[in-house]
């Protein structure tokens, strides 16, 4: 198969926020975005103007002779769409962290996987250069062509199969969805008192560089590295008016507990 090149015809399967990041990274570089669908006509125009291309709402009637098609979509519909598809030509992608290479099984002699690492919204697109991107193919050749792609994309590219990508995924969302929400919480707890939610911001900060820096394990702190029995006890009272973000801190604490305790001569 031929590595991949920027003049060759790009579909992309869907109009969110990974497709968008991605139709607008690759316009970028200079590939050719043919095709741009969506099941709303406005999503699907209002992307594909940004990339000069050609958009539709008809997934199962797109006219194109693109070497590759990019299905960026929900899981469930990159699913169901690569089901009606039938059989293509092109180079067949999916962009889901916890859907396996051979949902496209069948529907094309090359197909494979482009998963970007990355928390990706509308309100604020990341810089494409410094993005993990995953791959996986059916082939060696659909690998070494996959790469090209990829590091067109960003220069942090790595192999990963869908076992270990699904375990990435998961590992993704402690990371990065769990660990949102707990600033929610915590917006909700310091709204309480009056607090602005940008009195965290640099704590945010810090946190997440030293994680980086030196491990999260190496970087824990608070009142359960400590084993403070009274403030842990003072905020678990201060917690009474949300029973469900109560239990949320006390199993919190104990996890951690867990996994900065020092280990004694009884443990195995």
């Amino acid at each position: 198969m031929p590595e991949f090149s920027n003049k060759e015809k790009i579909v992309i399967m869907g109009a969110g926020n990974v497709a968008t990041w991605l139709a607008l990274v690759l316009h970028k570089t200079g590939c050719e975005i043919d095709v741009v669908y969506s099941r709303t006509a406005a999503s699907a125009r209002k992307l594909a103007a940004k990339v000069n291309a050609r958009w539709t709402i008809e997934a199962d009637n797109i006219d194109s002779d693109a070497g590759i098609w990019i299905y960026a979509l929900t899981d469930q519909a990159i699913i169901d769409t690569v089901a009606r598809a039938g059989y293509k030509k092109g180079f067949l992608l999916h962009t889901a962290g916890s859907l396996p290479l051979d949902i496209l099984a069948g529907h094309s002699a090359n197909y494979g996987v482009l998963y970007p690492l990355q928390t990706i919204s509308g309100g604020g697109m990341p810089v494409f250069p410094r993005v993990p991107v995953c791959i996986e193919s059916n082939s060696p050749g659909g690998l070494a062509r996959l790469d090209s792609l990829a590091r067109s994309i960003s220069p942090l590219v790595f192999g990963v199969n869908s076992e270990k990508r699904l375990f990435l995924h998961l590992a993704a969302v402690f990371a990065c969805n769990f660990t949102n929400h707990m600033y929610s919480l915590a917006e909700e707890i310091a709204g309480r008192a009056g607090l602005p939610f940008e009195m965290y911001h640099s704590l945010i900060r810090e946190t997440a560089e030293k994680a980086v820096a030196s491990g999260p394990l190496k970087s824990q702190t608070g009142p359960a590295v400590r084993n403070d029995e009274i403030i842990i006890k003072k905020h678990l009272d201060l917690l009474s008016f949300s029973p469900q973000t109560r239990e949320i801190y006390d199993r919190m604490t104990q996890s951690i507990r867990n996994m900065t305790r020092t280990p004694t001569e009884n443990d195995d």
